[in-house]
């Protein structure tokens, strides 16, 4: 058995940013955030710098706290269809 230890790099994608204000930020591009060229380019940014994987989480169309930040998203099958479209 090998000692040697790998690390594993995953780039968690999460369209409105992970703070409520994140789509103010002098260089977020929130008029993108339903554009699915976007995640591929993130994709195949991601590829490229040979990440192992990416992930985006599933939950509701539009939660409960919209009022506070953008909530919208694409379903997981257009997301994974349009991603794998352009990755290997």
């Amino acid at each position: 058995m090998s000692n040697q230890r790998q690390l594993v790099l995953n780039l968690f994608i999460y369209p409105g940013g992970h703070h409520e204000a994140a789509w103010r930020y002098k260089g977020s591009e929130p008029d993108r955030i339903l554009d699915i060229t976007h995640y591929q380019e993130l994709a195949q940014r991601a590829e490229a710098s040979k990440f192992d994987a990416i992930f985006f989480a599933d939950g509701p169309a539009l939660a409960d706290n919209v009022r506070y930040a953008q909530r919208l998203r694409f379903e997981p099958i257009t997301w994974l269809a349009a991603i794998a479209a352009v990755t290997s």
